[in-house]
């Protein structure tokens, strides 16, 4: 961004199409009808109480969806999806810090875009669980049911990632 103190070019209207600012220059590689949703224009941007309220709800899916990349039962892309909900709403310019981030943001990115979630992904998030899972049940002094309903929420939760939508 150029700033306020240094000499800004006139620009003309015929050089830049309507509604392409320098932001979504920087979002060329997210499909144009997710780029829609981050116009100002087109999402109205929440004020007062219901803005602190929407920041404190983008937080905690945030925080639940970080915690969601490893513990097998709580799953991270809905949060994920919350969370840039909420932050599209309040500050456009932490959701675009959400999808540049290098660890999350892909994943958004490939959800929002196409729907899906990419193999590499689904095969990260299975080994995770059977790791942290298996850890789980060899290592720690749960009873026997306790680490039965351990095993079947991480198998219900392997078989939600496989079903993902996968993208080719």
């Amino acid at each position: 961004m150029i700033r306020d103190s240094q000499p800004q070019k006139k620009r003309t209207e015929a050089a830049d199409p309507p509604g392409l600012t320098l932001e979504r220059i920087a979002f060329d590689e997210i499909h144009p009808a997710f780029l829609d949703t981050l116009d100002e224009t087109s999402v109205p941007i929440v004020t007062g109480v219901k803005k602190v309220v929407y920041l404190c709800l983008a937080a905690l899916c945030f925080v639940l969806g970080a915690l969601g990349v490893a513990l097998p039962v709580l799953p991270t892309t809905p949060f994920l999806l919350l969370t840039s909900y909420f932050l599209i709403r309040t500050s456009p310019r932490l959701n675009q810090s959400l999808l540049r981030s290098p660890v999350l943001g892909q994943v958004l990115k490939d959800w929002q875009q196409d729907g899906g979630v990419r193999l590499s992904v689904k095969i990260q998030a299975i080994s995770i669980v059977i790791a942290i899972v298996l850890a789980t049940l060899i290592f720690s002094p749960l009873s026997i049911p306790l680490k039965a309903l351990l095993a079947v929420l991480a198998s219900i939760g392997i078989l939600v990632v496989i079903r993902l939508p996968r993208l080719t």
